[in-house]
């Protein structure tokens, strides 16, 4: 059975956007699906080291999305996300300090077409605003694995994301096959 761990924009075709590299889509926000200034998209990876080294220049560069797994192969999901939306949270009457809050909801369709997996409300971001135009990898991230039980064929992963201060929804989705 698909099993899935969490550790702390209909949009496909990333790769073949015109007069970008595969790498200059991953880490450009400009590549990315933005709805009211918010932008975010997803990969699917089974390199964890992105996690580890992902902070470091050159790491989201090195990011080697997947379209096809073998089962028992940990798949991530990493999400990217830029400028959310930033209020101010009252700490008294005379101050307060500026938060973002992103959060995502993640479903997994299996090959004929039912909700495997509905896994609600993990952490985009939350906390002090990242720099502005900057990409930044979610605080969760999701961890797949196939197992024997799970039939071979093309999955549907959509992830949700929501901007909760500037009340934006964005519905991202990506398809992995899982083969022998």
């Amino acid at each position: 059975m698909l099993t899935v761990g969490i550790a702390q924009a209909e949009t496909q075709g990333d790769i073949l956007h015109p007069g970008m590299t595969e790498k200059d889509i991953i880490s450009s926000v400009k590549a990315m699906e933005t709805s009211d200034g918010f932008s975010a998209q997803f990969w699917i990876t089974t390199d964890e080291q992105v996690f580890v080294s992902w902070s470091q220049n050159t790491a989201i560069r090195e990011l080697k999305p997947i379209t096809e797994v073998k089962r028992n192969t940990p798949v991530y999901l990493a999400l990217f996300m830029a400028n959310p939306g930033v209020r101010r949270k009252s700490m008294s009457a005379t101050s307060g300090r500026k938060i973002s809050d992103v959060t995502f909801d993640l479903f997994i369709i299996n090959p004929n077409g039912t909700l495997t997996l509905s896994n609600k409300q993990k952490v985009g971001w939350r906390g002090l605003p990242p720099a502005p135009q900057l990409v930044y990898l979610a605080q969760d991230r999701g961890t797949l694995n196939f197992e024997t039980i799970d039939p071979l064929g093309e999955y549907t992963i959509v992830l949700i994301v929501h901007d909760n201060v500037r009340k934006v929804d964005m519905r991202l989705i990506r398809t992995l096959k899982l083969v022998d």
